[in-house]
């Protein structure tokens, strides 16, 4: 039996899909984000008729004043439903809130050792931070989660609360897990042969839970944690297996002096290569399978770029990695678009406000193309919002193979989410002329309305969910234990207000 989402009054109860899908089946909005083959386009007053699930037609609104089959969102902008495509969401709200002001030149508060106290929980407690954290992706206007779980039995938890609440859902469990991953990550030749069984198990073990949870909403991959922890061997049989699924999930970031590994030159002393020519010798970017490639730091990108595939690779920029702030413009997002890699936008942990990192998306690719354009050795695109809203929807979907999602069109998933782009403090009082420029202001309290496969999930800012806040509570309360966890341990180390830095 699958455990229950305990809380005050009992069980988390499900959307009603009977009562949400009966009606309205009919949304219109004052600007609507459509598409014409791949390009996302802008057409004022229409309107998306919604049969069982799918988008049947987008059509010049009929009847803006609302009636018992529809829903008038005057001053809203509708919008395809955002598709993350990288998230750890067992971990979101533990992660934050302590790790913003690590300083750039040393070590402070090592959000990975939470992450690790995560492993030692039940599982109501982590169904319920699992619970709270997807509300909150929901209340960004995330429908759809490439989620890359942190250890098998948190995949099992996701997978439990997708289903409750209806979300959809690329589930993966990240291999090695979480209680094994950093006492493996940048170990020699020989530790990571010795442990090449258990990362072997831990395969096999993904692999027959993936075989057993497919449905028409949750479709699982396979996760590299990062392939400073494996062996030939196991990042070969981690691809074979992703050929059953729906995909491969990568961290790849061995070559950045900012984590564990330390730099390529460690990679190198390994395994005789650096880290993307290894895997693609590999086979691991070989067509055939959807790879996800999260955060691309360390690499060299005059050779690595035209490593990459263009028709599978799909590069994830996570805005609010490491924490927010922490690591602003270190994602090299500008070249990959210029390079013409397919891209998405992704979670990562800490954050669940998907709207605000569309928005860092774009402000910080602009702040690295700005400083560094000059001394790259490769093209850069600037990017705007229409460039973050197409990584956030058409993107993310090219690289699930899936044209019936992330666009307002007949015949795609009636996954929507609505902004409202008039009322205060991000709106102009009116309906603008150009809606989607005041996203930059925006967040996701400014998504009133959710959708997924034309179920209702966020009504008018609120949740159709019952003991929602109860959920957040009990949310925090297992959050407090973990950090006083931390505080018997001294994790708190001073951080410093500011992180002077010399010029070299």
């Amino acid at each position: 039996m699958e455990p229950a989402l305990l809380l005050a009054g009992g069980p988390l109860m499900t959307p009603d899909r009977d009562r949400s899908t009966a009606g309205p089946r009919i949304v219109g909005a004052s600007w609507v984000l459509t598409a014409t083959d791949d390009r996302l386009e802008l057409v004022r007053d229409h309107e998306v008729v919604i049969d069982r699930g799918v988008i049947a037609d987008v059509r010049p609104a009929t009847d803006p004043r609302g009636s018992d089959d529809r829903i008038w969102l005057e001053g809203h902008l509708l919008l395809p439903g955002f598709i993350s495509g990288h998230s750890h969401i067992g971990a979101l709200s533990s992660t934050r809130g302590y790790v913003e002001s690590n300083p750039r030149t040393r070590r402070g508060r090592n959000f990975l050792h939470t992450m690790e106290l995560l492993e030692e929980l039940t599982d109501d407690e982590r169904d319920a931070l699992t619970a709270a954290n997807v509300l909150g992706m929901l209340r960004g206007g995330c429908t759809t989660h490439v989620e890359m779980s942190l250890s098998l039995k948190q995949m099992q938890s996701y997978v439990r609360v997708a289903r409750r609440y209806g979300v959809r859902g690329y589930p993966s469990a990240m291999v090695p897990g979480m209680h094994r991953i950093m006492e493996l990550w940048g170990a020699d030749q020989h530790v990571l042969r010795a442990a090449a069984a258990e990362t072997e198990t831990e395969i096999a073990l993904a692999v027959d839970f993936a075989a057993s949870i497919e449905d028409d909403l949750l479709r699982p991959m396979m996760a590299v944690g990062t392939s400073a922890a494996h062996t030939p061997e196991t990042i070969r049989q981690v691809r074979e297996a992703a050929e059953r699924f729906h995909g491969v999930q990568i961290h790849l970031q061995a070559g950045f002096t900012g984590g564990p590994t330390g730099t390529d030159e460690q990679f190198r002393r390994v395994w005789g290569n650096d880290e993307v020519p290894w895997l693609a010798a590999l086979g691991l970017f070989d067509p055939g399978t959807p790879v996800f490639g999260a955060h691309c730091l360390g690499l060299e990108l005059e050779r690595d770029l035209d490593l990459l595939p263009r028709d599978n690779f799909t590069y994830v920029n996570s805005p609010s990695a490491t924490g927010g702030g922490v690591s602003p413009g270190i994602a090299p997002w500008p070249e990959m678009l210029a390079a013409g890699v397919n891209t998405s936008i992704g979670i990562d942990a800490h954050s669940a406000d998907y709207l605000e990192n569309i928005k860092l998306a774009v402000m910080y690719g602009r702040a690295r193309t700005d400083f560094l354009v000059d001394r790259s050795a490769v093209a850069m695109d600037r990017p705007s919002i229409w460039t973050a809203l197409h990584a956030a929807t058409i993107g993310a979907a090219a690289g699930l193979e899936r044209r019936d999602l992330g666009r307002l069109v007949p015949g795609a998933r009636a996954d929507l989410c609505s902004i409202d782009v008039v009322g205060a403090p991000h709106g102009v009082g009116v309906v603008p002329p150009e809606p989607l420029n005041l996203l930059l202001y925006a967040n996701g309290l400014s998504v009133r309305n959710v959708l997924t496969e034309g179920v209702w999930q966020l009504r008018d800012g609120e949740f159709v969910f019952d003991d929602v806040a109860e959920v957040i509570n009990t949310a925090g309360r297992i959050n407090a234990r973990i950090w006083e966890r931390l505080e018997a341990e001294d994790f708190f180390v001073e951080v410093p207000r500011e992180d002077r830095l010399e010029p070299r």
